[in-house]
């Protein structure tokens, strides 16, 4: 027992010794404490670049989401267009079977059914199976060499405003301005 105090004496004896010895507890409490604060540092740092990220990531989704809709809102203007061009050709059909050019108002009657092809019936709230039902009469549609074609007259008229009437759903539909009335035929 008489060791322990012994040894303790010479510690307190020796200046040095407990110099040294202060100098690496407080090294090593220092440097504890450095840690401590190091790591305290990097959570609110992490956290601050957690809450960036997030931000960010709903910065992309929200432009991800006006993107989808700006394709969205292409598509429906690429498909009231297509519509637009089909009644075209009807009207310019029926000004050819005024003037007697049955072969060029087939063509342009051709023409407006294939500018069904370009319509996606789905964005622009219209049913895909009356679209095609239209389509199908409009390429039906045989322009006769006759005498009185007031018949065939009556007949694309119709087919003209069964398209503008689909023009104006679609517009509608997807909230465009509706398109300009068609010219009026004597």
């Amino acid at each position: 027992m008489n060791d322990a105090p012994s040894s303790a004496r010479s510690l307190s004896r020796n200046p040095v010794a407990t110099g040294v010895i202060g100098l690496v507890v407080g090294l090593a409490v220092a440097y504890g404490v450095g840690m401590w604060q190091r790591s305290s540092a990097l959570a609110a740092q992490a956290e601050s670049h957690a809450a960036t990220v997030a931000a960010k990531d709903a910065e992309i989704a929200a432009g991800a989401a006006r993107v989808a809709a700006a394709e969205r809102a292409t598509v429906a203007a690429d498909s009231r267009g297509a519509l637009i061009k089909a009644r075209l050709a009807i009207f310019q059909a029926l000004i050819d079977l005024d003037q007697r050019n049955f072969g060029v108002a087939s063509e342009r009657l051709r023409d407006a059914a294939a500018q069904f092809d370009a319509v996606d019936a789905a964005v622009i709230g219209l049913d895909p199976a009356m679209l095609s039902t239209l389509k199908a009469e409009i390429a039906g549609t045989q322009v006769l060499v006759a005498t009185d074609f007031e018949q065939q007259r009556l007949q694309l008229l119709e087919l003209a405003a069964r398209i503008d009437a689909q023009t104006t759903a679609a517009a509608a539909a997807t909230g465009a301005a509706p398109p300009a009335a068609p010219p009026a035929t004597p």
